[in-house]
């Protein structure tokens, strides 16, 4: 699995990130003594300026080690763009976020602390970090330290978007918007088609008498609803198309036990019972709960109205102990579906829009691979013959409830990932 989560509103990110007119290989002895002023507040041996592109984490400045640009998997700063608030580890070995992570385990560098801030252009976007690193751990550092580095931070910015010579007239980047609206509509609709649904059963069975499973799913959609709507007002940003975690302490036991106990209606008014099979005793992980229940019950509403009769929904662990929710159901994915293209960039209609009674993609999927994206996971469809089955993939590391709890007491800044 990857060691990095990332944003939702990743591609409107990276075209911001590409329209900076200073931000090039470049460098200026601004951006140095930046640097030297970060080390020197944090007493680290390690400063520099970050700047995280799709795959790869280059530096516009660097002191105290010469680093060239690497692979995302092996860089910090991928968490610290998921927030606005700084990102302070006193001990990267102890939190399970970073235990294993190449830089800290032992055989690389063994890094210990990291403290750092995002660096946020005019348009809202977070583009990398001004950090520093030491290999040794540290205290949380003064409120006063962190200040500081917040305000050494805004410099870089001011100086990387200050009047270039002959540089371009930027223009407002409007897909953001609507990409955000496009996914955050189908977010709002997922609930709904279960709601309507429900209310489509209950008016075929009303001389049969009421049935409370099904007013019960009724009543679970406009609950969820109603959630969800107030999740996306608190933690979403339409003008940069971003949508943040709510992370908490969860029960994912309960959560995919609710799903499962759904009664999803199809078009013809009959409905598919949902098998809930090997579940693993999973009743803690640091998640946004909201978010995976609605990405769990969006795939099974696609086996639903798409798939086969029988759907299973089952959790595993692998052999690195991340944990994986299968959706799995005994339909076959029809001519038109093409898998590649949900792991392109975001995609909305053409090739993804084609479903059938046999089984295809939609919107969902893509929606899903975002969300699942954001906690730092891994999002697949497999297609085998009379068997197509959707795995959610999350790493270890949101097991581990104490470690997470003790490593946020010991750094109160630190960034929500």
């Amino acid at each position: 699995m990857r060691t990095y989560p990332i944003p939702f509103n990743e591609e409107a990110r990276l075209r911001a990130v590409f329209d900076v007119p200073g931000l090039t290989a470049e460098n200026e002895a601004l951006f140095d003594t930046i640097c030297e002023a970060t080390r020197r507040l944090l007493d680290c041996p390690i400063a520099h300026i970050s700047v995280v592109e799709a795959d790869t984490q280059w530096y516009k400045s660097v002191v105290g080690y010469p680093l060239e640009p690497m692979p995302k998997d092996t860089g910090f700063c991928s968490h610290t763009i998921m927030s606005d608030v700084p990102l302070v580890v006193p001990d990267l070995s102890k939190d399970p976020r970073f235990e294993r992570h190449p830089m800290v385990a032992k055989g690389g560098p063994e890094a210990r602390y990291y403290c750092g801030v995002p660096l946020i252009l005019s348009s809202g976007h977070r583009f990398g970090s001004l950090c520093a690193l030491d290999l040794q751990p540290h205290e949380q550092p003064s409120e006063k330290q962190i200040a500081l580095l917040e305000d050494l931070g805004r410099m870089v910015v001011a100086a990387l978007e200050r009047s270039q010579p002959n540089a371009p007239e930027l223009k407002a980047d409007t897909s953001a918007e609507s990409t955000f609206l496009t996914l955050v509509g189908h977010e709002l609709r997922t609930p709904l088609t279960v709601l309507f649904g429900s209310l489509r059963m209950l008016e075929a069975k009303a001389e049969q008498g009421v049935n409370p499973l099904l007013i019960r799913s009724a009543r679970r959609s406009v609950d969820h609803l109603s959630a969800l709507i107030e999740t996306i007002i608190s933690y979403s940003n339409v003008s940069t198309g971003e949508l943040r975690l709510n992370e908490r302490k969860c029960n994912l036991n309960d959560l995919l036990q609710s799903v499962s106990a759904l009664h999803f209606a199809t078009t013809d008014a009959t409905t598919k019972t949902i098998t809930l099979r090997d579940s693993l005793p999973l009743e803690e992980m640091h998640i946004d709960g909201d978010q995976i229940e609605l990405a769990v019950t969006a795939l099974v509403l696609n086996s639903v109205l798409h798939g086969g009769s029988e759907i299973a929904l089952g959790t595993f662990k692998d052999a690195e102990g991340n944990i994986e929710i299968s959706i799995a159901d005994n339909g076959s994915f029809d001519d038109h579906v093409d898998l590649a293209e949900l792991y392109k960039p975001f995609v909305v209609g053409g090739m993804m829009d084609h479903r059938s009674t046999k089984g295809g993609l939609g919107l969902g999927l893509p929606l899903t691979r975002k969300l699942i994206e954001m906690h730092g996971g891994d999002f697949e469809v497999h297609v085998e013959a009379g068997r197509s089955r959707a795995v959610i993939r999350l790493p270890a590391w949101r097991c581990d409830i104490g470690g997470i709890a003790a490593a946020n007491v010991a750094a109160p800044v630190i960034a929500a990932q």
